[in-house]
């Protein structure tokens, strides 16, 4: 199977959370890659402290 992205991210949001998840190739060990998920709840304070945690992506 041929990659044809290195790098992705994916967004689920819902009514009681929103979820963000990125894959990314791995420092470590060639051709093999590390995924992190975060969930975050819905409330205006989680959304509003999200905004001041999440970076951008490089």
């Amino acid at each position: 199977m041929d990659v044809l992205h290195e790098r992705c991210a994916g967004l689920d949001v819902s009514k009681k959370d929103a979820k963000a998840c990125v894959r990314v190739p791995s420092t470590k060990r060639r051709g093999s890659f590390t995924t992190e998920t975060t969930t975050w709840g819905s409330t205006t304070k989680a959304v509003w402290l999200c905004g001041i945690t999440c970076l951008p992506l490089r």
